[in-house]
C-alpha cells in the first residue's frame, strides 16, 4: 500500500490498525502535505493512576504518531520512515477528553523529514508541543 492510499483509508475510518493504535483508538480528522491532524478521546484508563491526568508517555505517543502521519503525507510510493529523534516538552496536565494533535514538516530532505507537533484539549490549550526527526528510508 503507498502512504497516500494508506492516508486515504485512514481519512475513510477504514484503516485497519493494530497495535498500539487499536489500544488508543484515535482518529484522523484532516491532512494536506506535511499536516496531519489526528483527535483521541483520553480515557481514564490513561491517566498516570497517581493524577487525574494523562500519563506522559499517552502524550508523547500522540505527538509522536501525529508528526509521523506528517511525514508520511510527504513520502514517495517507494519511502517509508522512522522516528530517529523525539523531543516532548509538556506545558500543562491533559486531563481526560478529546486531544487534538497535529504534526507539521518543517523541511524534508532525502534523507530526513523534521517534524514539529502539538496538542491541544478541548479548551485549544496547549498540552505539549514536540519536535521529531524521521529518518526516509526506500521501502524493502
Amino acid at each position: 500500500m503507498t502512504p497516500k492510499e494508506a492516508i486515504a483509508q485512514f481519512m475513510r475510518g477504514e484503516y485497519q490498525q493494530g497495535g498500539i493504535a487499536k489500544t488508543f483508538g484515535w482518529y484522523a480528522v484532516e491532512w494536506r502535505e506535511g499536516v496531519f491532524e489526528i483527535h483521541w478521546r483520553a480515557t481514564e484508563a490513561f491517566t498516570t493512576g497517581q493524577m487525574s491526568v494523562i500519563h506522559g508517555g499517552a502524550i508523547t505517543t500522540l505527538l509522536d504518531t501525529a508528526m509521523g502521519w506528517a511525514a508520511y503525507t510527504m513520502l514517495q510510493d517507494d519511502e517509508n520512515f522512522a522516528t530517529a529523534d523525539l523531543q516532548v516538552q509538556f506545558v500543562r496536565g491533559a486531563k481526560v477528553g478529546l486531544l487534538k494533535a497535529r504534526g507539521t514538516v518543517v523541511r524534508r530532505t532525502r534523507a530526513l523529514a523534521f517534524c514539529e507537533g502539538e496538542i491541544r484539549d478541548e479548551g485549544d490549550q496547549l498540552v505539549a508541543r514536540a519536535s521529531a526527526t524521521c529518518s526516509v528510508v526506500k521501502r524493502q
